[in-house]
Formats: C-alpha cells, structure tokens, sequence
C-alpha cells in the first residue's frame, strides 16, 4: 500500500513536470562591462525569478502554462518588458508580443527567444541648466532697457541729420502745436466731417 502511494505521487510529479516550461532569452548592454553583476530577469513581477549567465543568456525555469510579463531589471537602465504566453495544449507553443499598457489588445509579435537591447544608459535626472551669456539678449526686461537709451542716444543724432526743409517743417509744426490760437478741435473735426459750426451767442443778445 506504501509502495503504491508511493508511485502514485512519483506519477503525479513527472506528469506535473511535463506541464512545466522554460522562459529563454538573450540580454545585450553595450559600453558596461558590468552590466551582469547588477541583472536579473523575473515574470509577472517576481512570481519567477531567472539570473544572466556570462555570455548574456538567461533561463527562467519551471514556468506553468499562461501569459507573464518578461522584465529586466537593472539599476542603471530602463528596458521595456515582453510578454511571454505558454499556451497549455500544442506542446506548449510559446508566443511573445511587446507589452502595450495604452492598448493592451494590440498585438505586436516579437522573436523568441527573447532578445532585449540596451545601447545607453537611462538618464533618471535633467541636467542643471548652466548660465549662458545669451540668456541675457532673451530676457524680456531687455528690449525694455535698450529703447530709451535708443531713443535718448541716436533720435538727436538722426535729427540733425535731417534735410533742413524737413526740419524746419517740424519747427513750425511745433510752433503751430503750441500756438494758443489755433482753432478749436471739435470745430476742426465738424468742418471736416461736413457738419456747420454753430453760431456763438454774444452776450448782448442773451440779455
């Protein structure tokens, strides 16, 4: 009776076994001779777990029929995961896709075995921005501070430089602009849209 549960479950384990499949797959990180001592290679978040050989090749053992998430991990680099699906029937067929969070029914086949490919390293941090001589031409207070200094400097330049017709019309129109004489705007603006002026009441005739 011993012996026969005892083959019983040997039985159960081979059958089991049969069912079980390796995830295999290939890691390349140029310019970081290091790279292998700080990898590893897990599916769906760590309920398998694999680790890279010398030459870049890793296995993930005993892996049951279904779909996982292949991911790499590495301190240094950020390398998009691959799902792997096992089917249960067909011999265990393997078909791996790239993962899309955005759209996960769209399918986009990949090779297998897995290849991931890594040329450099991840920046995690932007730069500090460094002071440049120009930044100072793109400050809008700039243009601010250059015009009076344009006006204040070079117009009595240009001024002189005019012909001097044009400049003594710009002196009897300063005059004619400071004349208490001239007519009156509203007047003006009447005559040239058409309208008559109205007659002026003198005093003599209010009483």
């Amino acid at each position: 009776m011993y012996n026969a549960l005892v083959l019983l479950l040997w039985m159960g384990m081979a059958v089991g076994e049969q069912f079980l499949h390796d995830i295999t797959g290939h890691i390349t990180i140029a310019n970081d001779p290091n790279w292998i001592q700080n990898t590893y290679v897990s599916a769906s978040f760590g309920e398998y777990y694999g680790y890279v050989q010398q030459n870049g090749s890793f296995i993930i053992p005993s892996v049951k029929p279904g779909s996982y998430i292949v991911t790499v991990h590495n301190p240094n680099y950020i390398i998009a995961p691959i799902r792997v699906e096992i089917s249960s029937k067909a011999g265990g067929k393997v078909r791996a896709r790239k993962v899309d969070f955005v759209q996960p029914n769209e399918v986009m086949l990949v090779k297998y075995p897995l290849v991931f490919r890594v040329n450099e390293k991840t920046d995690f941090f932007e730069k500090r921005e460094t002071w440049h001589i120009t930044d100072v031409f793109r400050s809008p207070m700039v243009p601010m501070l250059i015009l009076p200094i344009f006006f204040m400097v070079l117009l009595p330049k240009i001024k002189d430089m005019q012909d001097p017709e044009t400049k003594k019309e710009l002196e009897e129109a300063s005059k004619m602009m400071s004349n208490p004489q001239m007519p009156d705007m509203s007047d003006m603006l009447a005559s040239f849209f058409g309208g008559t002026k109205k007659p002026k009441k003198s005093k003599s005739s209010r009483r």
